[in-house]
């Protein structure tokens, strides 16, 4: 018992790192356990979009345990443009806490290797929906993280390019919001 409450609380360290993303309502930036849990969810919900021979409960543990990697490192925004080290840092505290809770963390560094190298059709699909939510959530809060951050329509377009890969119905959904997001002035065309 004592091992199981030394993970449980190193996994509630998720719970303090912070994203760039607000919540939908604006009160406050959500953390990554949030994201992971959201991101759970809404596969649950995509469900019907998903192809037939999609795992969805594979998909929700890569999603749950997707960004346990930045309980070390720490959260890197998809725009900032110092990434360099963000793959390695991950890596190194996960072979850390697989090192020291060797069941359960080999368990999430196979998976999160498997959302790394993007080799399934299960992390694939995790990703594009990984881009979507903090998508929404700008929409949501009229572009705040977008303004605070200076990230353009183009920046946008450019980190999502997975997702118009897996999903052009979705990508083109996505492009309709990102003109809206530019009309209103929430976002800048550049």
């Amino acid at each position: 018992m004592k091992q199981l409450q030394s993970l449980l609380i190193e996994l509630d360290g998720l719970k303090s790192v912070y994203r760039k993303s607000y919540l939908a309502d604006g009160s406050r930036n959500e953390n990554s356990a949030e994201h992971s849990w959201h991101l759970a969810m809404a596969l649950m919900s995509f469900k019907q979009l998903l192809p037939h021979e999609f795992n969805l409960d594979h998909a929700i543990r890569l999603a749950l345990v997707h960004d346990v990697c930045e309980i070390g490192p720490g959260d890197i925004c998809a725009y900032d443009e110092n990434r360099d080290d963000k793959a390695e840092n991950e890596e190194v505290y996960l072979r850390s806490l697989a090192e020291r809770f060797p069941e359960f963390g080999s368990d999430v560094l196979t998976l999160w290797f498997e959302y790394e190298t993007q080799e399934t059709l299960e992390s694939q699909w995790v990703k594009v929906v990984d881009k979507l939510m903090p998508f929404l959530l700008n929409l949501a809060v009229e572009g705040r993280t977008w303004q605070e951050r200076n990230i353009t329509a183009t920046m946008v377009r450019n980190n999502n390019t997975h997702v118009r890969t897996m999903s052009p119905e979705i990508y083109d959904w996505m492009l309709g919001e990102l003109e809206r997001a530019v009309n209103k002035g929430w976002l800048v065309e550049v």
